[in-house]
């Protein structure tokens, strides 16, 4: 099973955000290591790693979604993830794939700048910075 999620990650992610998880800070794709667990300590971030245009939009099954955002948060952020994880499943994905963002850019700096305010860094994202708030 987990040989399938890494398969499905590297087909549908490692384009962008690379087999190793460091994305492209040049193009504006965020690095995953230590830093994209920290998403899934607010609701709202944990929506949001369903409902970004690439996970979203992928020809992923919403169970092979699930699948490969437990395996990319355990594999790269695991010291990130709150205590009380819970992985994600079929059904959360389901119920919120399907709202996408119109501008995904302000919800990114918001959830970071609630992060920060926890004590949590991002991963730097420059894909809309020149529309920071």
């Amino acid at each position: 099973m987990r040989l399938a999620v890494r398969a499905d990650y590297v087909l549908q992610c490692a384009g962008c955000h690379r087999v190793d998880g460091r994305g492209s800070s040049r193009h504006g794709i965020p690095d995953f290591r230590n830093s994209v667990g920290a998403f899934v300590r607010l609701p709202a971030g944990r929506e949001y790693l369903i409902r970004v245009p690439g996970a979203a939009q992928s020809q992923l099954s919403d169970a092979e979604l699930a699948a490969v955002l437990n395996w990319v948060l355990e594999e790269f952020s695991p010291a990130q993830l709150p205590s009380d994880f819970r992985p994600y499943d079929e059904q959360e994905v389901a119920a919120a794939r399907r709202r996408r963002y119109e501008d995904v850019v302000p919800v990114r700096h918001g959830l970071a700048k609630a992060l920060s305010a926890q004590g949590f860094g991002l991963a730097d994202y420059s894909y809309g910075s020149d529309r920071k708030p």
